[in-house]
């Protein structure tokens, strides 16, 4: 394969990796945006790199942070698989076999369809390939046992790929040398260092699946792929250019069939309803469930919220309704389902609800990671409770980032000042309508707690409307009930 093929070939990867993001998963890049927080500090790099496969780690959220800027997030990750591609391309021993290089990137691809998968996995698979690329050219037992020793605190298991292909590239007893170091690696770092982590964790990696103790057979195929195509290429035949073409095709084929087999339409619109909530786009949301609606109280919640944030409150009956909750849902301490609920109780002025769930969304992000979001509105819910040193605490944070700092700054002027409050329309409306008396929140008894918010302030007319669409859905959810027991008495 020639030169401008090669170009060709490497292009059309990265506009394919770009439009599947933009067309297939348009708010995924955000949605992982919000549940980390990069910072600007040299404690949050040290509390990175203390793991292993940290500075991948610390990599890949420098890179997530991005996704806050639409469609450069999109942009990044098409050129880092295009990188992906072009190093897995210099480590292949017969470059009459370019397209081979595309099979893993297009693994990638079709693995990303799953959220949990952490950018992470892809940055040390590129470091890996790289280093692939560079032992084949400077082949050398000595510094492949340095880079499997170091390349296991600084990228993760990620690092075996790259001592598998020096032992299949050996094959001598410098491969037994090299298993021998790469052994010896995880059994030191679990006796030392690593004790707290079980023995699969550190095998498969901390930071490649957002459930580390969760290993996807597809994590596996594709560390095999990286290993076994650039180490056995060169036992092949030099291939026939049609051949190479339509290697090409079947691999694009195959890429195209694994990304529509593992496409979960109700995840990615659940995720396409809280970043549409999170940028105040209700009519934006409810364009997109009149195409199609997600079978879920989730994404109810959403869907009413919008409804009545359009002025479009009379139209419930016309979407799917889930009873009572989905109007707003109990606590459920996961880093999605909270999310909507919180927003519903801030707009009816339900503050220190909206920032319990808030706080809970954000500590039940795996391996301690924050959120830029809701960091955010845990900080306004404890300026408008007059918590000023807990806000300030948030805000603090936040200004060691790159893309919250701003707010952060602006938001200072709000602490200590009640004058600064009052001129803002949002907090001086809040401050309004919120409960002027503490008493103990009770989910099965929410129509009460927002008749009271509409009693105490007739301008409430959100919590007017939650209320008449709680009772009904409650009476409803009494009836169907009834009919239930009537018709199993019947039996």
């Amino acid at each position: 394969m020639n030169k401008i093929s090669q170009y060709i070939f490497s292009t059309v990867l990265g506009l394919v990796v770009f439009f599947f993001w933009i067309i297939l998963h348009p708010y995924d890049l955000s949605f992982q945006e919000q549940n980390q927080l990069f910072l600007f500090t040299w404690d949050y790099f040290l509390e990175r790199i203390s793991v292993c496969g940290g500075l991948a780690d610390y990599i890949a959220e420098f890179i997530t942070q991005f996704n806050y800027i639409p469609y450069l997030g999109e942009a990044l990750m098409a050129l880092l698989f295009v990188i992906f591609q072009i190093v897995t391309a210099a480590s292949i021993c017969r470059k009459e076999w370019y397209v081979l290089s595309f099979i893993t990137p297009v693994m990638m691809l079709v693995y990303m369809n799953d959220i949990y998968v952490m950018l992470c996995y892809l940055i040390a698979l590129i470091i890996a390939a790289s280093m692939c690329a560079l032992y084949r050219r400077y082949p050398g037992v000595l510094w492949a046992c340095i880079a499997t020793v170091l390349g296991y605190w600084l990228i993760g298991p990620a690092i075996f790929v790259f001592t598998l292909f020096a032992v299949l590239r050996e094959r001598n007893w410098n491969s037994l040398i090299l298993v021998a170091v790469a052994v010896l690696t995880l059994v030191v770092s679990k006796w030392t260092y690593l004790q707290q982590y079980p023995w699969k964790t550190l095998v498969f990696g901390v930071n490649y699946y957002r459930h580390a103790l969760v290993v996807p057979p597809m994590q596996l195929v594709i560390a095999a792929a990286a290993v076994l195509v650039p180490a056995f290429s060169d036992l092949l035949p030099k291939p026939k250019t049609y051949v190479n073409f339509a290697l090409g095709l079947l691999i694009a084929a195959a890429g195209a069939f694994g990304c529509w087999l593992d496409y979960e339409k109700d995840v990615v619109e659940i995720i396409a309803y809280d970043q549409l909530v999170r940028h105040e786009d209700w009519d934006g949301l409810l364009e997109r469930a009149e195409k199609y609606q997600p079978d879920s109280e989730l994404a109810s919640v959403s869907v009413n919220l919008a409804l009545f944030m359009s002025g479009r409150g009379n139209e419930l009956p016309r979407f799917k309704q889930f009873g009572t909750r989905g109007l707003i849902l109990p606590n459920i301490r996961d880093f999605i389902s909270n999310s909507s609920s919180s927003e519903v109780f801030w707009r009816l002025g339900m503050i220190n609800e909206s920032l319990r769930y808030a706080f809970d969304t954000q500590e039940s992000l795996i391996n301690n990671r924050k959120s830029g979001r809701w960091m955010s509105r845990m900080a306004e819910c404890q300026i408008l409770n007059g918590r000023y040193d807990v806000a300030e605490k948030y805000l603090d944070i936040l200004s060691h980032s790159l893309f919250y700092r701003k707010w952060a700054e602006d938001a200072r002027q709000y602490l200590r000042n009640d004058a600064a409050i009052a001129s803002n329309p949002i907090y001086a409306y809040l401050k309004s309508v919120r409960y002027q008396e503490d008493f103990l929140y009770f989910y099965p008894e929410m129509d009460k707690m927002l008749a009271i918010l509409y009693h105490q302030n007739k301008n409430n007319v959100l919590a007017a409307w939650y209320y008449q669409a709680w009772t009904a859905l409650k009476k409803n959810e009494a009836d169907n009930e009834d009919t239930h027991t009537s018709n199993a008495h019947g039996n």
